[in-house]
């Protein structure tokens, strides 16, 4: 899902790290209150661990843990559920065959048959449950694991050590983004992820690169390329990214008012470029260091 359309999918299901020398680790302070950004990805691959120790340190000298949000929670679990359910399925009479612009179809069937699964598997659903079951099993063939996510990661530590979890947007909000009733998105989203999908091993293999010299400018590069090729994409990316990261700094900002520390994973795509986290809370006042 790397070209156009799926260069932003890639990062909003995936992309986070590993440490050598700087990372997409941020630190924001106010009188009462520090806050740690981690920019990180949602599937992971096992060589990524040990983590580097300031981020580790980051995280034990933290009160709180945040992140995107908590799938493992009773009412995401619920809401997910409930959400492929309603708005996943194609109810009687509809398909994909009969809901997909005929070039769109014919990819899929094409991809399907490489894959060697027959299509009457996932006829009844609908394209951004396809988009989502193809793109993590290609991740999966490429190495990477959900269970090895670094949200994952500290998800399960602090359930261990009973640190408070809080999260920035709920299981309705990001499952909105997917979900949503427009034929044309939903057509264009499964397309540009078939056509791009042969793209994502290199291209990951070269953010990873950017990611662990500390590189967000080359990482922003890679992140806007898209837009550059077709700036038609710019709404998409506004709703997928831009959006949420105004959301997600005002929310940090409150952080910063209280007297505890917060260790925030976000996506990295949510934490680089001019509208990136860190972008927004510099022009708002903040003084925000790398580490």
């Amino acid at each position: 899902m790397l070209k156009k359309y799926g260069y932003f999918l890639s990062l909003f299901l995936l992309f986070s790290l590993h440490l050598e020398a700087k990372s997409l680790l941020y630190k924001v302070s106010s009188r009462t209150s520090t806050v740690y950004v981690l920019g990180s990805i949602h599937l992971a691959k096992p060589e990524l661990y040990p983590l580097d120790k300031e981020i580790t340190k980051a995280y034990k000298r933290s009160d709180v843990l945040v992140l995107e949000l908590d799938p493992t929670s009773t009412e995401s679990a619920v809401t997910i559920q409930n959400t492929m359910m309603r708005s996943g399925i194609y109810p009687a009479g509809q398909s994909l065959q009969s809901e997909l612009s005929p070039k769109t179809y014919q990819t899929l069937k094409a991809y399907m048959k490489k894959l060697n699964m027959p299509m009457q598997n996932i006829q009844q659903m609908k394209p951004w449950v396809v988009m989502l079951q193809l793109s993590v099993m290609e991740m999966v063939r490429l190495g990477y694991s959900p269970e090895l996510g670094i949200d994952q990661h500290f998800l399960l530590m602090a359930k261990q050590e009973a640190k408070p979890v809080l999260e920035l947007e709920t299981a309705e909000q990001q499952m909105a983004l997917l979900a949503k009733e427009d034929q044309g998105f939903q057509d264009r989203l499964l397309f540009y992820t078939l056509e791009s999908m042969h793209e994502m091993e290199p291209m990951l293999n070269k953010m990873f690169k950017n990611w662990k010299n500390g590189n967000a400018e080359a990482f922003d590069k890679i992140m806007s390329k898209p837009l550059e090729e077709d700036p038609s994409l710019g709404d998409i990316y506004d709703n997928l990214i831009t959006k949420r990261n105004y959301k997600m700094t005002n929310k940090i900002e409150r952080f910063l008012q209280t007297n505890k520390n917060y260790f925030v994973v976000v996506g990295s795509g949510h934490v680089i470029g001019k509208e990136g986290i860190v972008a927004l809370l510099k022009k708002k006042g903040h003084r925000v260091t790398q580490h």
